[in-house]
């Protein structure tokens, strides 16, 4: 029975689309999904390893990392009191989580004073007055963010299963 084993190197053909950025970042514009959570998974289900738990907390502590720059860079910035808003804000945008942030607003039924729907950094800064704070919305995105790589990990050893 053939094998398959992938790797970050394997997907080297996707960067000619634009030489100038390194294969991560061209994979993170084609593939919504942290694509080395996935060939984490699938290589480590050929070795037998489990890596499940650590990649949770790396993607999960990235976002933390994210979050507290994004609060740190506005309150340095001036944004007082609503540093933790601008500065979830911004973590959301950098992390790509803005369409998310959207439709969750939507699903809500938050919406501006005119009724006119919210998006972007006015959904971010709405749901997070709704869950209870900038406090509550970073733990909230940090858990969601490591629970995601948990989860495409998982699909990458369950699909690196099916396949081998």
């Amino acid at each position: 029975m053939n094998k398959i084993v992938l790797s970050s190197t394997d997907l080297a053909g996707i960067a000619e689309f634009n030489p100038t950025k390194p294969v991560q970042a061209v994979m993170n514009h084609f593939v919504p999904v942290p694509i080395d959570a996935l060939l984490a998974g699938m290589n480590d289900a050929k070795t037998g390893e489990d890596h499940a738990g650590a990649t949770a907390l790396k993607h999960g502590g990235g976002a933390a990392a994210v979050v507290a720059l994004g609060v740190g860079s506005a309150a340095a910035s001036g944004a007082g009191a609503l540093a933790g808003y601008a500065g979830l804000a911004s973590a959301v945008s950098t992390l790509g989580l803005s369409g998310a942030s959207t439709a969750l607003a939507s699903a809500a039924g938050i919406t501006a004073a005119s009724g006119a729907s919210l998006t972007g950094a006015a959904a971010t800064a709405a749901l997070t007055a709704a869950v209870g704070g900038p406090v509550v919305a970073a733990g909230v995105i940090v858990a969601g963010v490591g629970a995601a790589g948990y989860g495409v990990y998982r699909l990458g050893r369950w699909a690196a299963w099916k396949l081998l």
